[in-house]
């Protein structure tokens, strides 16, 4: 939930519309990721194959600028 002030200056919960998780597809290379052509060069120089699960979920996402808060479990 974000938050958002009233008009009395007092917080207040403000609902987020999110994508749900199923919707989102999940890419399998980092080629998929669109990525800086730099930084797959890297990527590719540093010999990784595969983004981990969750490179694969965060990285699209927080291209778009929204913000990312993984949890390993």
């Amino acid at each position: 939930m974000k938050r958002k002030l009233n008009e009395n200056d007092v917080p207040e919960e403000v609902p987020v519309e999110e994508a749900p998780v199923a919707a989102i597809a999940i890419p399998t290379a980092f080629t998929d990721l669109g990525l800086d052509p730099r930084l797959l060069q890297a990527v590719t120089k540093e010999k990784f194959a595969e983004p981990t699960p969750v490179q694969a979920k965060a990285i699209p996402l927080a291209l778009e600028g929204r913000d990312v808060l993984g949890k390993y479990t």
